[in-house]
């Protein structure tokens, strides 16, 4: 009996990042208040959430670092493999309102898959071999940043219109040697990419 394994291999790209205002509190007294609120991250996926029937792809996130401002956010699987909740306590200075924003991430994955039987490696094409399978994913991030204002945020520096970003671009993975069209590939290997949705 012979041995297989599917891999992707996932190119991900930063879209935009955006703050997102969340509550606002105010203080109409002459002594300083405190506030809890309670706010959640998740991972969800708006495009192309199929490719789940495949593997997590939440965990291409695991450890994933993005710097903004000389601000590193690291994303955790036990942030992004569910929803967290996160408690935190902000106190308001009298005569004040205090509006809090919670930072989201916009990512776009666009992926190729290798097959392995019995230690020989090739890339999945189409049927006709002209082009790889591949499928491509939009991932919303809403992360455990967060920042407190005493006004409303100008919709002009809402980190979407103005300023930049700064992203580190890595050496893509190298792909298989050779390529097969998918119907040449094992029946377990086509059932679970048309599973995925997978296309050219």
């Amino acid at each position: 009996m012979s041995e297989e394994s599917l891999y992707a291999t996932v190119d991900t790209y930063l879209m935009n990042t955006t703050w997102v205002s969340r509550m606002s509190w105010k203080n109409d007294t002459d002594a300083t208040q405190a506030f809890t609120y309670t706010y959640t991250t998740r991972l969800t996926i708006t495009r192309g959430k199929e490719v789940n029937n495949g593997f997590s792809l939440g965990s291409v996130y695991d450890g994933l670092s993005v710097m903004i401002d000389s601000q590193e956010t690291v994303f955790r699987q036990a942030e992004i493999a569910e929803t967290k909740p996160i408690t935190i306590t902000l106190s308001v200075p009298p005569r004040s309102v205090l509006i809090l924003y919670q930072r989201r991430y916009k990512f776009r994955n666009s992926m190729f898959f290798t097959l392995n039987v019995d230690a020989k490696h090739h890339n999945v094409g189409n049927l006709d071999n002209s082009d790889w399978l591949k499928k491509e994913c939009e991932v919303e991030i809403m992360s455990d940043d967060y920042a407190t204002l005493e006004s409303e945020l100008d919709h002009y520096l809402d980190g979407t219109k103005t300023g930049t970003l700064n992203v580190d671009t890595v050496v893509r993975v190298h792909a298989a040697d050779a390529t097969k069209s998918i119907q040449e590939c094992t029946i377990r290997c086509q059932e679970k990419l048309r599973e995925m949705r997978a296309s050219v």
